[in-house]
């Protein structure tokens, strides 16, 4: 009876210690598993940005760059295109049209004479005279025969006071036997239009001063002396001397 027990018990003991075994092999593997999960999770790298968050920011500085840059480009073309716009407010840069005005009222009392000699009352000889004296009572106003800009005001020892202006293009006109009196405004370096009274007739001109009243006018181009009439029509009651020939 005893040795039954005794066979039961060591029998039963035999599966115990098999269970035992199984439930520590089980443990371990689970105990293995879950290590080798939790490895694996903590090796995996949480990403900063989600996908395509670098892809959307480098899209927006794009687009800004190219906005900046647009602006930039218009800009300049608006500033490059300036001289373009408001062609119709361009400057006229076609030539003024010259006027020529006679320079005071009278007649021509002495001819411009370049090759023929005319007799002078004040110096009793015979001389070309490269102007024209235009008749007119002292103090008659002179004026600027074109537009111009006053280059001299001064006074010669034989023609008395003297006014030049120059025209531009080598044109010059002379303007002699004046009053010693100048209007206020007129000196030299000062623009003047045709018309512009600049003085009056004076007897200021020792080589002239046996004629009656009148304005020595000369006019030269390029520095050389020419007929005033060549540009103003005045009306004349002098006869030339043509005794002797220059």
């Amino acid at each position: 009876m005893n040795i039954n027990i005794k066979e039961k018990l060591a029998g039963k003991g035999a599966y115990i210690a098999l269970a035992l075994l199984l439930a520590a092999i089980l443990t371990f593997t689970v105990i293995a598993i879950v290590s080798t999960v939790n490895k694996r999770n903590d090796d995996v790298q949480q990403p900063d940005q989600l996908p395509g968050e670098n892809n959307q920011e480098e899209e927006k500085n794009d687009d800004k760059t190219d906005g900046e840059n647009n602006g930039e480009n218009n800009g300049d073309n608006n500033e490059a295109g300036t001289g373009g716009e408001n062609t119709d407010d361009e400057v006229n840069t076609e030539p003024e049209e010259t006027v020529y005005v006679v320079p005071c009222e009278g007649y021509v009392n002495k001819d411009y004479s370049e090759d023929m000699l005319v007799f002078s009352q004040t110096m009793n000889d015979h001389r070309i005279h490269l102007g024209i004296d235009i008749s007119g009572n002292v103090g008659d106003k002179v004026m600027a025969f074109s537009k111009g800009v006053v280059e001299k005001i001064y006074s010669d020892a034989f023609m008395g006071k003297t006014i030049v202006i120059n025209h531009g293009n080598g044109l010059k006109s002379y303007y002699m036997n004046l009053a010693d009196t100048i209007p206020d405004g007129i000196k030299e370096g000062v623009t003047v239009e045709a018309g512009t009274v600049i003085g009056a007739i004076g007897e200021t001109a020792i080589s002239e001063s046996a004629d009656s009243p009148h304005l020595h006018f000369e006019v030269r181009l390029s520095d050389k002396k020419v007929d005033p009439k060549n540009y103003v029509t005045l009306p004349s009651s002098a006869e030339t001397d043509t005794e002797y020939e220059g």
